[in-house]
């Protein structure tokens, strides 16, 4: 569908050009009449009216009563089918009822559907659903599940739901995401999806309950009713569909740039012969005539609608076409801001709308820019838009209108498939099902065919909704996909040609529909055997790679020319990727049972197939270069192997039809093929060797071309595979031949097969040569495809199929003239008779005789496919050596394993039968697997797959195993097994170990590896040696006679190989070997007799294990030597040390105090002392971490977590998180009964601040300013990098552990704890009178001048009180700061001439740093350090320590340090402002009247709302320390009063959801008593809500002591002796350590008035909103400090302070499976654009899904955009924000404008992370929530840890930025 927006008409310098004035719509009540006959005139006349756009109001509505008039017509018959009544009720009251209702609910719209109009019936999940085929069409983004063990393909996929509503426990799951590129939909109920015999029991489709679904599911009462609906609708869609087909097939073939004006205005084209034709010009409105619409009609007997017009003769007529359209369609080359640019270049429009263009394009796949009448216009603007190759085109504006249209009747019939009737699904998809395979017309083409073939002309939306069609009617009936099938496998040329050649956007293309189709056994063998498809689908690759096309190379030659045979590696052909498709239908196709079955008894398919295979034998020749090195290296080798790797699977997929052939069948297609591979047309030579001459194939791979790709030789690989078939008894049986040789001779003789082999030979002796460095001057290319070939991907289907075919020869031939053939191919049958080579360097020619041994040595030894083993057995066998070498993960086990076996169902089983699975332990850590001990014994160091250090690396670790066994082993020895072949044609494959050839290679190799010159290879010898352990294992006898008597050297020693053998035992070079001769001669000694052990030198000591005995006591001996010296060295060494320590500790103790270190500087590294000034690095960060607790009623559930709060933070609550409502989790859908969901997550209701961290190093002042030149050095060094520091913030980078920092904090050597004498002895009563004297309190502070003479005394007093005062800030009351500590003051750089330095210097940087930041927050008013720094620090440090098992003071040394900093820095502000040294005395007296009621200098001018107690806590602990208790006794009573008011401000609720048992009940009872001072007591509390009131309170003023106690701690340092967490409730704990009376004496208090009472009833006086409710209560004269109301104000609840959330933090509570928010993520939609997000980011802080980094939800100018993320992230988290990207399954984590990703919270089975997908190698599997990675999340959220994180991620990276747009 084309997007709704309106048409541009652009200004360029002129008068706009418009259109003329259009005629009204039609009306709305005729549109709901419309005939299916006049549905095309009527499109037609709403062309004008709606300016040719779709999206103009009313447009689409009225298009919508048209076509669905069959439901909408006022007098339809079809009402009562289309919306049944839905009670009872209405089902009585008859057909009148049903009308009105209609008439009433059927509001038409432009979203409106009738799916939705019908309601919600569950869709494919509905009860009529049952015992059908779900079909849900996967969205981009939704989870796709697959059971191996019960699908029968890796194509067989469950929708998540049904996936979930079936049974597949102990099941091998997979799951991945849909990528939204082609459409899939789930098979469920589909028994053709799964293997036989299995039944999904999905709750939705089971085919058991569908007869009870169909009795329960409502029925049409009249059968006739429903088919004559099924008629009408029939009758739309023929007209519809045909007129859609006609404007189609007008549309383009190709999308060209008009290059002149006469391209734009040609004469009117054929498809408007049959309508009005607009005027020449737009001004003369009258030319748009619709009085005269076109009528069609339908045939019925074609099914072919057809048009009559009276104007077809005028029409004919060549007029112009005018006005025409401007269309920009849709790629993926361009990026959004480079279409912005044009579009407003050409078009003049705002760059916002531009972007809305772009976003238009970008989802629907086009749309129109610009209309005009002027082809000079339109020409200038679509070469400007085109200017960057952006595809542009110029269309008449009625056809792009009409294509419009065509675009909404493509959701019209996914609606109808949607769509009810009678309550029942699927109808009318049976409708257009119908319709569709209509055939007529000239080539009696379907409807479906048809549209199929003008795919590639639509855009991406319509074709993507088509596809969907599509799929969603395969699931009609069977008929249905078998009629489809064929339709579609008939068209597929055509696709398959504009796929290859022509298709603009690929990735849409229809082509891939034909995974639907092909993957149905019995679809795909209809389509084999009745229409040679399979013939087909090679023919068209065939004609594709020969380059045979149709004049103009838009249409390939079908069918192609057989004798064309040439290819071209560096054609576009092989450039392009697209025929991986092709391939990958040819791959489905063959997968299927029943076309295997075809395959084996079709001789006419293994000939066309061979013939297709033959054109890339010997593809991308390779010569070696032998003089000069290659000048241009050239890329055709790439293309080619992209090609093998396609045919490579192609064959293992053809070859595998053939595990099941008889053995005539296959006898009969080996035959075939073998009549392709290379004849005895080869050269030969002949070669002596031995006294015998064989007739050998003459090539040299060194110097003539030769090539790695030969497919016809990895397809007969594949097929003997079959060794059932090709046992002898079986062949003389059925085929009447002895033996698989009498088959693959009988042909041409043994030089055929020869000649056949040599192929595969070449390659191998190629990859050796590569590796030994004779192709070095070819360049790089060489030694990549050698890989490719051996070690990649590509092994299994070329390398090893390579290997199988010598096999096959060793078998087929006698064996000593494959051997000869290899020596003779390696070129070292003269080497190893001793002569120099003509082409080798000694070097290169040991390093080809031991490539040639490892040749001899996988033919002889590996078993994969000679023995027959299972598949469980091959299995086995990969993955113990795989895990021999160490333990792996999952998917890098998985990307050694053969990519055959990564969809085997028993993959898993095998796994757990043969390795322990470790799960991942830390956040970091990820699952292995380590193979189990007893696995060691079956594994072979000469494993193919190994490389050489691989293979020497296995044999250690083996043997290390075995000597653990076996202690009394010290050499133990791995001996080769046997190859134990039983059955088929290998079974004479031992033979070979009596071939005289191969016993003298033996010989000759261990004589010229041992020695040669002044040469000798072990790696050459241990390969000869273990060749001989082979043969001494599979042919004992013949080969200790050869070794024994045969004599084939005449050096001294060594004539036989016995001689050899004992001189290799005896050799010292050859040590590493030396356990393997042993056994040998061993074992030749038990064959052959004494006469072995004759020759063998006979040691000193008895037997080798004494001797080795011995060896070891020499060796401990020697190193119980050296460990005696070193001992000496060591004990002489630390009494050295301890005089020079004496010495030290004389000298301390010649002063009066140890001296204190606080380290060296991390720069220069000297250390700090106070002769030079230092401070901490420290960073300030804004912060809304903060919660607020929402106000009630609608937030009950966070009124719950107060109540179940854990009454002592400082236990470990592990047991009870995640905490709160973050365990509450909400299903999608409602009928999910998993329960699996995410939690609502905290709204955004934080209190902003500033938060100060340290990571605790240290540095110089002046280092310091130095470091930091150079960073902003960098910065103008590096301008393109995204730093991970900003330095218009001021940040910095922590040189030593690379925290952020932005700051110094000035630290003094001198220790800042006060001792226990300094604290304030008089009780709190005494102290507070002292204090409300001002002159007692004056003399007591030390600042009175004269403390005898009172007259003297009370002056002073004035004086200092007047200097108190001016203390004060301006602005605001008495109970707020000091202008000392105001932010956004700085008074220490206020004087011009005054010079900052050391401490003062780094204080006036930190009041720098934080103002910008507290104006980041939105505090334009004044900020105070103690408030919005220290006390918010505090509060952030104390919401982090709940329930970690902790007290809440247990700060970190450096935490510590940096309070200590801070409260200094305020004492410091104090004096250098004053510059008095009372300063602290003069802050002191404004500290105390911060505490209000009592304390305050007039309670009327006291807003008790804005009494901050926490901050005049810390306060005092700057300014009046001695006092510290006293204060934090009568704040805690101010915090206690404003959280009551608080609490009945929120509603509490009205029963207790504690624990009973809770020893914190006393305290709540106490607490409770608060409400006295506010209520009368005739309406005190019951004792249940005294107890529920009293735990509000208890949660609400508990973390006020615990931000307390962080204070004190900084203040007083830790306690001598931490109080047990167990001992009673924390409240009670940290009110004692505090020294705060408890509320349970202080508020019960029976005396006189304490001065607490007496503060309360202050306070309680300076509630201004108190004392008015009070006047408006009581009469005058009535004493208001006495009364007290029956219930709260609302004036007072209504002011109420808010209150800071008590409970344990938690981010979003995430579902159990990733897949259960995918599904959440495609339901719910964006705020800010109202789409379901393409790329959905879950914000962890508030539970809000967002658009991530899509340009729908941009904001800001082009030069600085800002996704939506980083929009959210400012209102929810302030500076910082963590996203959770579900499709990606990444965290993203975002600091301003700085971001980074991070490893997601979820885990798949295997303990593994899959990120998006990407990183998984072949499968994904179903990921599951890791509650621990989760945590460390929450972890560096709550630790305020998130700008460190993104920053040390960019410091590792060089990071170019664009964290904005996210």
């Amino acid at each position: 569908m084309l997007p709704a927006v309106p048409v541009v008409f652009v200004r360029r310098g002129r008068r706009a050009d418009r259109l003329p004035t259009p005629p009204p719509f039609p009306r709305p009540e005729s549109v709901a009449r419309t005939r299916p006959a006049d549905l095309p005139a009527l499109i037609h006349s709403l062309a004008l009216p709606s300016s040719f756009s779709l999206s103009t109001p009313s447009t689409k509505a009225l298009l919508k009563q048209a076509i669905y008039a069959f439901a909408l017509a006022p007098d339809s018959p079809h009402h009562h089918l289309l919306f049944p009544p839905t009670s009872a009720d209405d089902k009585g009251k008859g057909r009148d009822l049903l009308d009105s209702a209609a008439a009433v609910t059927l509001k038409v719209h432009d979203g409106w559907s009738l799916a939705k109009a019908q309601g919600d019936g569950g869709g494919e999940y509905s009860e009529s659903r049952r015992g059908k085929v779900c079909g849900h069409v996967f969205k981009a983004g939704e989870s796709v599940y697959r059971c191996r063990d019960c699908s029968l393909d890796s194509t067989c996929v469950l929708c998540a739901k049904c996936f979930h509503g079936s049974s597949h426990t102990k099941h091998d799951v997979t799951m991945s995401v849909h990528a939204g590129v082609g459409a899939g939909c789930c098979d469920c109920g589909d028994l053709e999806a799964f293997k036989d015999g299995l039944v999904i029991d999905c709750k939705y489709h089971a085919v058991a309950a569908a007869t009870e679904a169909e009795a329960a599911s409502p029925q049409p009462q009249e059968t006739g009713e429903v088919d004559q609906l099924k008629r009408d609708v029939g009758d739309v869609l023929r007209i519809l569909v045909d007129w859609m087909i006609e404007v189609l097939e007008h549309s383009p073939e190709e999308i060209t740039m008009p290059q002149s004006v006469h391209d734009i205005a040609p004469t009117i084209p054929p498809l408007y012969r049959h309508h009005p034709a607009p005027s020449p010009s737009p001004s003369d409105a009258s030319a748009f005539d619709f009085t005269s619409p076109p009528s069609y009609t339908s045939s019925t007997s074609r099914g072919k609608a057809r048009a009559s017009s009276p104007s077809d003769d005028t029409a004919a007529e060549a007029t112009p076409a005018g006005p025409w359209s401007v269309v920009l369609w849709n790629d993926e080359k361009h990026s959004f801001s480079q279409v912005i640019d044009q579009v407003t270049r050409a078009t003049g429009v705002s760059h916002r709308e531009a972007g809305q263009v772009a976003q238009r394009v970008d989802v629907h796949g086009r749309d129109v820019v610009y209309i005009s009448s002027d082809p000079v216009q339109l020409l200038i603007v679509s070469r400007l838009i085109g200017e960057i190759d952006l595809a542009v085109s110029v269309r008449p504006s009625l056809d792009t209108f009409f294509e419009q249209v065509a675009g909404e009747l493509v959701v019209f019939m996914k609606d109808l498939c949607a769509s009810k009737v009678a309550g029942q699904g699927g109808v009318l998809s049976e409708v257009l099902a119908a319709v569709l395979l209509e055939r007529g017309g000239p080539l009696n083409m379907s409807r479906f065919q048809r549209l199929v073939s003008v795919d590639a002309r639509l855009w991406k939306e319509a074709r993507k909704g088509l596809a969907e069609v599509y799929v969603t009617l395969l699931g009609v009936s069977q008929s249905v996909k078998m009629d489809l099938s064929v339709h579609f496998a008939q068209i597929y040329a055509t696709i398959a040609e504009s796929y290859l050649l022509t298709d603009r956007e690929p990735e849409h293309s229809i082509i891939s529909f034909g995974v639907q189709i092909f993957t149905v056994p019995s679809v795909s063998a209809f389509l084999v055997s009745q229409h040679s498809f399979l013939s087909g689908l090679i023919a068209i690759l065939h004609a594709f790679f020969t380059e045979q096309l149709r004049p103009g190379r838009r249409h390939l030659l079908l069918p192609p020319n057989p004798t064309v045979r040439r290819i071209d590696p560096e054609s576009p052909a092989f450039k392009q990727k697209r025929y991986f498709q092709v391939f990958g239908d040819l791959n489905h196709l063959i997968s299927s049972p029943q076309v295997r079955r075809i395959i084996c008894s079709s001789v006419a398919l293994i000939t066309d197939f061979a013939s297709f295979l033959d054109l890339f034998t010997s593809m991308n020749t390779n010569k070696r270069a032998v003089a000069t090195h290659v000048e241009y290296e050239s890329d055709a080798w790439v293309t080619a192997f992209n090609v093998t790797i396609q045919l490579g699977k192609v064959c293992r997929t053809f070859g595998e039809a053939y595990r099941h052939a008889t053995a005539l069948e296959l006898a009969l297609a080996l035959t075939n093929l073998l009549g392709r591979l290379p004849g005895p047309r080869l050269p030969t030579h002949l070669v002596a060797f031995g006294g015998t001459t064989y007739q050998l194939i003459d090539f040299k791979v060194e110097s003539q071309h030769v090539s790695f790709h030969h497919p016809l030789a990895w397809l007969f690989a594949e097929m003997v595979k079959n060794i059932d078939a090709m046992d002898p008894d079986v062949l003389s049986r059925e085929v009447g031949v002895p033996n698989m040789s009498a088959i693959v001779v009988a042909r041409a003789g043994s030089l055929s097969f020869l000649s056949a082999m040599d192929q595969p030979l070449r390659v191998i002796v190629l990859v050796a040569q590569i590796r030994a460095g004779l192709w070095v001057r070819n360049g790089f290319g060489m030694r990549a495809q050698q890989l490719h070939y051996k070690e990649y991907s590509l092994r299994e289907n070329t390398y090893d199929q390579d290997i199988l075919f010598l096999q096959t020869a060793l078998v087929s031939l006698d064996p000593s003239l494959v051997l000869i053939a290899v020596l003779d191919r390696f070129q070292v049958q003269e080497w190893l008779g001793g002569h120099e080579h003509a082409t080798y360097e000694p070097g290169q020619a040991f390093a080809m005789v031991e490539e040639m041994l490892y040749l001899f040595i996988l033919l002889l030894s590996d078993p994969t496919f000679v023995a027959g083993l299972e598949s469980d057995r091959c299995l086995r066998r990969e993955i113990v050596h795989h895990l021999c070498l160490g333990p792996l993960p999952y998917s890098d086990l998985m990307r050694r394993v053969s990519e055959k076996f990564a969809d085997d169902p028993a993959l898993d089983r095998v796994l757990a039968a043969v390795a322990n699975f470790k799960p991942p332990v830390g956040t970091s850590d990820q699952g292995h697997y380590a193979l189990k001990p007893e696995c060691f014994a079956e594994v072979n160091p000469y494993f193919s797959r190994y490389s050489r250090n691989q293979r020497e690396e296995a044999d250690k670790i083996v043997r290390a195993q075995m000597k653990k066994l076996d202690p009394t082993n010290t050499d133990p020895v791995i001996v080769p097994s046997r190859l134990e072949i039983t059955r088929g044609p290998f079974v004479t494959l031992a033979q070979t170990f009596h071939s005289d050839v191969l016993h003298q290679t033996i010989f000759f190799a261990m004589q010229h590896g041992r020695a040669r010159g002044e040469l000798f290879s072990e790696i050459l010898v241990d390969e000869a040696v273990h060749l001989a352990m082979l043969a001494l294992v599979e042919a004992p006898e013949s080969f200790a006679a050869f070794a024994a008597d045969r004599q084939l050297s005449e050096t001294p020693g060594e004539y036989t190989l016995v001689h050899l053998l004992v001189k290799l035992e005896e050799d010292d070079r050859m040590k590493h070997v030396r356990h393997k001769v042993r056994w040998c001669l061993d074992r030749l000694a038990e064959l052959v007799g004494p006469s072995v052990a004759a020759l063998r030198k006979v040691e000193d000591t008895a037997s080798p294990a004494k001797a080795l005995d011995a060896k070891r006591l020499a060796a401990k001996a020697r190193q119980a030597a050296i460990m005696k010296q070193f001992a000496q060295a060591q004990q002489s060494f630390l009494e050295s040390s301890e005089n020079m320590v004496n010495d030290d500790d004389e000298d301390d103790m010649d002063g009066d105090e140890p001296r204190t270190s606080l380290g060296s500087c991390i720069v220069c590294q000297d250390e700090l002392t106070a002769a030079h000034s230092f401070g901490s690095l420290a960073f300030i960060q804004s912060s809304d971490i903060i919660r607020l607790t929402p106000p009630a009623p609608d937030n009950a559930d966070f009124h719950a977590e107060v109540m179940t709060t854990p009454s002592s933070l400082d236990r470990d609550a592990s047991s009870l998180r995640p905490f709160g409502l973050a365990a509450k989790k909400i299903p999608v859908n409602a009928d999910d009964e998993s329960g699996d969901g995410v939690s609502r997550g905290f709204p955004q209701l934080n209190q902003s601040g500033l938060h100060a961290s340290a990571c605790g190093h240290m540095m110089h002042l002046a280092c310091f300013e130095t470091y930091y030149q150079s960073l902003e050095q960098r910065h103008q060094q590096q301008l393109t990098r995204c730093h991970p520091e900003n330095t218009e913030r001021k940040e910095f980078i922590c040189p030593l552990c690379k925290s952020l920092g932005n700051v110094l904090l000035p630290t003094s050597v001198e220790s800042f704890v006060k001792p226990e004498s300094t604290i304030e002895a008089r009780d709190l009563d005494a102290w507070a009178q002292l204090v409300l004297d001002p002159l007692a309190h004056a003399l007591d502070l030390g600042v009175a001048a004269n403390k005898t003479d009172l007259g003297l005394a009370a002056a002073g007093i004035d004086d200092f009180t007047a200097q108190a005062r001016r203390l004060r800030p301006i602005g605001v009351g008495p109970h707020v700061g000091l202008t000392a500590w105001d932010l956004g003051s700085n008074f220490l750089k206020a004087s011009p001439d005054q010079v900052l330095h050391g401490d003062r210097l780094m204080t006036s940087r930190l009041l720098e740093v934080a103002f910008p930041l507290l104006q980041e927050i939105g505090e334009q008013r004044q900020g105070f350090l103690p408030n919005a720094l220290v006390a918010y620090t505090v509060s952030a440090i104390e919401v982090a320590s709940r329930g970690v098992g902790e007290p809440a003071a247990g700060v970190s040394e450096a935490t510590t340090r940096m309070l200590q900093s801070l409260l200094a820095i305020l004492s410091d502000l104090v004096f250098a402002q004053t510059g008095s040294p009372h300063s602290s005395q003069l802050a002191a007296i404004n500290v105390v009247a911060h505490l209000g009621g009592l304390f305050a200098p007039d309670a009327r001018r006291t807003d008790f709302f804005a009494l901050d107690p926490l901050a005049t806590v810390i306060e005092a602990a700057a300014v009046l320390p001695s006092a510290f208790h006293h204060v934090a006794a009568f704040a805690f009573y101010t915090e206690l009063a404003q959280t009551f008011l608080g609490v009945e401000a929120l509603g509490v609720p009205g029963a207790f959801q504690g624990d009973a048992a809770d020893d914190a009940l006393a305290d709540y009872s106490a607490l409770a008593q608060i409400r006295s001072f506010f209520v009368a007591p005739k309406d005190m509390a019951s004792p249940e809500e005294e107890v529920i009131l009293g735990r509000y309170l208890y949660a609400y003023v508990l973390p006020f002591l615990r931000r307390t106690a962080i204070v004190h701690r900084a203040l007083f340092g830790p306690p001598e002796m931490e109080v047990d967490a167990t001992s009673g409730p924390e409240l009670s704990r940290l009110l004692e350590l505090l020294r705060i009376p408890h509320p349970s004496s202080a508020l019960l208090s029976t005396q006189h008035p304490s001065a607490i009472l007496q503060h309360l009833h202050q306070l309680r006086q300076s509630i201004s909103s108190w004392r008015q409710s009070m006047d408006s209560l009581y009469p005058a004269g009535v004493d208001l400090a006495t009364q007290l109301p029956l219930v709260l104000p609302e004036r007072i609840l209504s002011v109420a302070k808010a209150l800071q959330h008590p409970a344990i933090y938690e981010l979003v509570g995430l579902p159990v499976q990733l897949d259960t928010l995918a599904a959440e993520s495609l339901q719910r939609e964006c705020d800010r654009c109202g789409q379901v997000p393409a790329e959905p980011a879950l914000c962890l802080f508030c539970g809000q899904i967002v658009c991530n980094q899509s340009f729908c939800c941009m904001d800001g100018d082009e030069e600085s955009q800002h996704g939506e993320c980083n929009m959210h992230m400012w209102t929810c988290g302030g500076s910082v924000g963590i996203f959770f990207l579900i499709k990606k399954n990444s965290v993203l984590y975002l600091y301003t404008d700085k971001g980074t990703f991070s490893t997601p919270p979820y885990l798949d089975s295997h303990g593994e992370v899959d990120t998006g997908g990407r990183s998984r190698g072949r499968n994904q599997f179903p990921q599951f929530l890791h509650q621990g990675r989760y945590d460390e999340i929450r972890k560096t959220w709550l630790n305020q840890g998130i700008p460190t994180f993104v920053a040390r991620k960019l410091e590792a990276t060089t990071d170019h930025g664009g964290w904005g747009t996210m």
